[in-house]
């Protein structure tokens, strides 16, 4: 019979995210990881098959993480654009140091030269801009947007300005980054605002 799994795979995925904000996909070992949940690095191994298998299963993951962070937002007890601001600023609260999100940012080498690490980030692309869709098509229905408002154009817009911001800040450090985000995306969201 096996024996049952005392560190589930969340669990270690989770630190997977930790460690990568940490000291990147290059540097990411998977005894780094393991020492986070108390696991040896062949347990990892045996789960995974190898550091890049731990990181396709931490990247394959992100897409649902997104949807995760959507239904925590719209839980919460605001209109759907304040709703859409906390979607996007829960995903980097934890973020306090540049070099954080640099070593984080260092994914998208991974996202870019590798086939199956793309797959993933297109999906997570995806994900992203149909969670904007959804709360600027509620941001209508309450009034807060313009009717006219592209909604499509707008939601791809804001994963342009969410990922731009992250890379900006990155470098330049201006202020927090949920002071800067939340400034480039009251920003991009003014002209349609309904001001009726």
């Amino acid at each position: 019979m096996a024996r049952p799994r005392l560190v589930s795979d969340d669990a270690i995925l989770d630190a997977t995210r930790q460690v990568l904000a940490e000291l990147g996909p290059v540097k990411l070992t998977l005894a780094a990881v393991g020492a986070k949940v108390g696991l040896a690095p062949p347990t990892l191994m045996q789960r995974f098959g190898s550091k890049r298998g731990l990181l396709l299963a931490s990247a394959a993951r992100s897409p649902l993480m997104v949807q995760y962070a959507a239904e925590q937002a719209a839980a919460q007890d605001g209109s759907p654009l304040a709703n859409l601001r906390y979607f996007a600023l829960s995903a980097v609260a934890h973020i306090t140091r540049r070099e954080e999100l640099g070593n984080g940012l260092g994914f998208v080498q991974l996202d870019i030269a590798d086939p199956e690490f793309r797959r993933h980030a297109l999906a997570y692309s995806a994900a992203i801009v149909d969670v904007c869709d959804r709360f600027y098509r509620a941001a209508i229905e309450a009034g807060e947007l313009r009717p006219d408002t592209d909604v499509p154009a707008l939601a791809r817009h804001t994963l342009v300005c969410f990922d731009g911001s992250l890379q900006v800040w990155a470098v330049n450090g201006w202020g927090s980054l949920t002071e800067f985000l939340t400034e480039q995306l009251d920003l991009m969201i003014a002209p349609y605002l309904n001001q009726e």
